[in-house]
């Protein structure tokens, strides 16, 4: 029987934390008298109609409604069943909690030794690289980083010897395998329970408390190029899958540590990875955070803006190459979905800010062209519009209808209409559109341009581009499964510019509502395109054994796993179609750059084409293609 925690236990926890403590930590607050106020972290809003009352020690929003106490706030906001919220303020205050059932105790709950059993590998990890031989390499790895021992140790990094040894240190301290599967840190093979990972420097993930909850573990480069020559397909960065303790959804890197820096820095700045959010604590810029394992997700954009609150600013900075831009457009495109403005940065001569920031001190010149460029970033809309078309005036008609769609297409599931409307004054004055058609595109009553091969949709509708047979393919599985919405956008890097307008504005509808249904769907692919409409409502309601297999009927649970499999193949023929495309661009582009003896431009070109040119090959080699 599980046991239950006593008023007096619950009195005395609420009675040795205080409310406005933990309220700051989700938002920043604001003396209102004898109360404080802010901008409410259940929903976005850019006024404070959230009030905290400490003589009551309760919270209440007159914008949503959200209301309630100490335990209902962590509850709520870290997602936890009441007696780990309390739990979890218990630790915080260093108080131990008895659960009382019969007569028996029970001295913690399933959350804390879950967290128990993640601090011990932590630990490990910890030793064996500072004292294993084995570890050498890994220390030598980090030392080319230029990330000292002191930052190393400030956020805890190991290293994984794999082989089991995890597991049989575990058993020694009394720690159940078992326990080490759940949370991802062991898994099954030939019968037995051995480590999850194997020979990777190891960065702990922590919550916004500190506690740790998951990995991510890094492959040294030298072992990352042998796997390559060997055709073996493996991962730079590997992290955990979802556990009771660690959702990538809405997980963030050195959250802990940031949230606490922002208040005075008035900024948080989102980086690429670890290695990168590391040089810059050890440079000194402390509010930096890093997205692990998946793209910058709604969940995430809503924590981070509620974190900084209205006053503060945040800051998206990538890398200036090809990727950095890609993955710089669709933190955009989420960050428009749900309300939260931001700001993007990107390095130049791609640079990476670990790079740039390695053994920097307050004041150096490296510090401050790192400052440069973090307060020399452009607002969310211009990144957009400046990136998608740099240059409008170049572009033909057809041309320019595509790059406003694409635009348009992330404006359209804006929350705040009067931001929107804004928004499409900046499109309107950079494209040279006038603002009345804009409106009629956004709301879908004007169709977009046709282009080459073009088949005829119903009901009169102007034409609509074919479909490549991948293109096709893949769109198919991402509306009749949704599971696979997060792998393609997120683990495949597939982009909804990789298909042709007006089918961009599905994919990147697909991309934005992740668990959107058949119906929902639907009624979106109407405002779009009729022709768009029956192809959504064809690949919802026709199975997929005539594309995987013959002779049978709805295959059912197998039939995700074959569309799984399926997908990969299909969104790698088309980023091998985009890559080939680029190249072709490139290659024009440096063409004429070399006539007009820009250098530094041909510079910048050559590189961007060697990097596309080797990311091709590669991608050829994996598919056979």
């Amino acid at each position: 029987m599980a046991g239950f925690l006593g008023e007096e236990q619950i009195r005395k926890v609420k009675a040795a934390v205080d409310l406005v403590q933990v309220f700051a930590e989700y938002a920043p607050l604001r003396k209102a008298g004898r109360n404080w106020s802010c901008c409410c972290p259940f929903h976005q809003e850019r006024t404070p109609s959230c009030y905290i009352y400490p003589e009551q020690q309760t919270y209440h929003c007159f914008g949503c409604g959200a209301h309630g106490d100490l335990i209902t706030l962590v509850r709520e906001k870290e997602r936890l069943e009441f007696s780990e919220a309390v739990e979890l303020l218990a630790r915080r205050a260093g108080i131990t909690l008895e659960y009382q059932s019969g007569g028996d105790g029970r001295p913690k709950g399933e959350r804390d030794a879950l967290i128990a059993a993640m601090a011990f590998a932590v630990q490990f990890y910890e030793k064996t690289l500072w004292e294993s031989p084995g570890a050498a390499e890994a220390r030598e790895y980090l030392n080319r980083r230029r990330l000292s021992r002191a930052v190393c140790e400030r956020f805890r990094l190991g290293w994984s010897p794999g082989g089991g040894q995890l597991v049989d240190a575990a058993r020694r301290r009394n720690i159940p395998p078992a326990l080490l599967a759940t949370i991802d840190l062991a898994v099954e093979r030939n019968g037995r329970l051995t480590d999850r990972f194997f020979e990777r420097v190891m960065f702990p993930i922590c919550d916004r408390f500190g506690n740790p909850i998951a990995f991510s573990g890094r492959l040294l480069p030298e072992a990352e190029r042998a796997a390559k020559e060997a055709g073996r397909g493996v991962g730079k960065y590997v992290n955990n899958t979802d556990t009771p303790l660690y959702h990538k959804s809405n997980a963030v890197f050195n959250l802990h540590h940031a949230r606490v820096a922002v208040r005075d820095a008035g900024r948080l700045i989102i980086m690429e990875g670890p290695t990168d959010v590391m040089a810059a604590d050890q440079a000194g810029v402390k509010e930096c955070v890093a997205v692990m394992g998946t793209a910058l997700t709604p969940e995430h954009v809503r924590q981070l803006g509620t974190l900084v609150g209205g006053d503060g600013r945040l800051v998206i900075l990538l890398d200036g190459d090809a990727a950095g831009q890609a993955n710089s457009l669709k933190a955009v495109r989420t960050c428009l979905s749900v309300g939260v403005p931001v700001q993007v940065s990107v390095l130049p001569d791609q640079l990476d800010p670990a790079e740039l920031l390695a053994e920097s001190q307050a004041g150096s010149e490296s510090r401050a062209l790192f400052e440069r460029v973090v307060e020399g970033g452009r607002a969310d809309i211009h990144h957009l519009i400046e990136t998608v078309a740099a240059r409008p005036y170049e572009l033909d008609a057809q041309g320019k209808l595509a790059a406003v769609d694409e635009v348009l297409a992330a404006l359209r599931p804006m929350p705040d209409a009067e931001l929107r409307t804004l928004h499409l004054n900046n499109v309107a004055e950079w494209f040279g559109i006038d603002r009345a058609r804009l409106e009629k595109r956004l709301a879908g009553t004007e169709a977009p341009p046709a282009r080459a091969a073009e088949t005829a949709p119903p009901d009169g509708a102007p034409p609509l581009p074919a479909l490549e047979a991948a293109a096709e393919g893949t769109l198919h599985l991402l509306v009749r499964f949704p599971a696979l919405r997060s792998t393609a956008f997120d683990d495949l890097a597939l982009e909804p510019d990789w298909f042709p307008p007006p089918w961009q504005a599905l994919a990147a509808s697909l991309q934005l509502r992740a668990d959107a249904d058949l119906q929902t769907l639907i009624a979106e692919a109407t405002t779009i395109h009729p022709g768009i409409h029956a192809a959504v409502v064809r690949w919802g309601t026709t199975a997929l054994d005539a594309r995987f297999r013959s002779g049978h009927a709805e295959p059912g649970v197998d039939e995700e796993r074959t569309a799984a499999s399926d997908l990969v193949r299909r969104v790698s023929e088309l980023r091998i179609v985009r890559l080939r495309t680029d190249l072709l661009r490139l290659t024009r582009e440096l063409t004429g750059a070399e006539k007009a003896r820009d250098f530094v431009r041909v510079k910048q070109l050559f590189a961007d084409r060697t990097a596309l040119t080797r990311e091709l090959k590669d991608l050829e080699g994996q598919s056979g293609a």
